[in-house]
């Protein structure tokens, strides 16, 4: 203990020696951003006294409110900074373009969106009453991460899986949800930036949904955007996925996690991208699936369209589809409804307001969820 007192005292004052920070880690050049006011206003800063133009911007995040990107304006000091709003209460992503560049996260802002392609930025706008994503004081569920060896995809991956409060503490069973995430994110989207344990714990808290585990994988094939190989598979092979889903992740899931393993007490759903996974997924193995939801997602109608109606009503207890009517991808979900309901397949549609963005993909989260698992 003594030598590793001694190392740690060294090594102290060996960077108490060291020059001047470097301007680029000078923490006192770090503005406030974003600066949520009273009014609900918002100010973003950034400091960049070498840039010549700076743009907000999100995908479509704060777009959706904004409506296009807007340009920040320099200070005699290099800080770059731009108030919009009032906004509404909700949840944002957004970062900043730079001199043309493509956008980059806030470094002011620690909270961020992991993609694909690098992070972004988000932040809250408090209502009155705290929305179903916002922390309360309530009984907590666990986060697992889980690394395995891919046979099928010759990669390792990872599966991130909520156990609800008490898991660790009991011997019940649990019914499972697979809950996928959209293009260009990953496997801690869910939980990172859309806070499904979040919102699973304020459910369950409020007594509006049954105790499940939640699984959460990775939902491309490969990990990087432009893999090295000449001729890489593709981001999205929904056949290589369902494959995947279920000669990988579910049985890892049920050897390691108490699950009950019926058709009955197993449900899948995603957003945009894994709406449309979940739909094939579910439609291929009505025999394993007996909820299906998507959330701002079509799936392949023509599959669909050749279904038995009889044969879906009867194995699916839960069919679920909505979509925010200024999303770009509306009139294809539509189209699915309108199949649905003209072929007499029971299914709840759910249309809101707002566009292709964590807001809505919450909210479907914590209206589905209630369903499932029902007697």
């Amino acid at each position: 203990m003594r030598l590793l007192f001694a190392a740690a005292l060294a090594a102290g004052l060996v960077y108490g020696q060291r020059g001047p920070t470097p301007y680029y880690e000078d923490t006192n050049n770090v503005p406030v951003s974003p600066e949520v006011h009273a009014d609900r206003t918002v100010t973003f800063r950034l400091f960049a006294p070498k840039a010549n133009d700076v743009v907000l911007m999100g995908s479509p995040g704060i777009l959706e409110v904004i409506k296009k990107p807007m340009p920040l304006v320099r200070d005699d000091k290099g800080v770059w900074s731009l108030t919009v709003g009032p906004l509404p209460p909700g949840f944002y992503t957004y970062g900043y373009a730079i001199d043309g560049g493509l956008r980059m996260p806030d470094p002011s802002n620690p909270d961020l969106e992991m993609r694909r392609w690098g992070p972004t930025s988000l932040f809250i706008v408090p209502g009155e009453e705290k929305a179903v994503f916002e922390e309360r004081k309530v009984p907590h569920g666990t986060m697992h991460v889980n690394f395995y060896d891919s046979q099928n995809l010759g990669s390792e991956r990872m599966v991130y899986v909520y156990t609800p409060p008490g898991y660790e503490s009991g011997k019940a069973k649990y019914p499972v949800l697979y809950l996928l995430h959209g293009n260009g994110q990953i496997e801690a989207s869910w939980t990172w930036t859309g806070r499904a344990n979040v919102i699973m714990d304020n459910l369950l808290a409020d007594g509006k949904i049954k105790p499940m585990i939640v699984v959460m994988p990775y939902g491309h094939v490969p990990r990087e955007i432009k893999p090295a190989s000449a001729a890489p598979p593709p981001a999205n092979d929904p056949a290589a996925i369902e494959k995947e889903l279920l000669t990988a992740v579910k049985p890892m899931v049920e050897s390691k996690y108490r699950v009950l393993t019926d058709r009955n007490h197993r449900a899948i759903g995603g957003l945009s991208m894994g709406a449309a996974q979940s739909l094939s997924i579910g439609l291929h193995n009505l025999d394993q699936f007996a909820y299906v939801a998507a959330f701002s997602g079509g799936g392949n109608r023509a599959e669909w369209e050749k279904a038995d109606p009889a044969m879906l009503n009867q194995k699916l207890k839960v069919l679920w589809i909505g979509c925010g009517t200024d999303d770009p991808g509306y009139n294809g979900v539509k189209g699915m409804d309108d199949l649905l309901t003209k072929k007499n397949v029971k299914h709840v549609w759910n249309q809101s307001g707002g566009g292709h963005s964590w807001p809505n993909w919450q909210v479907y989260l914590s209206k589905y969820a209630p369903l499932l698992f029902r007697d």
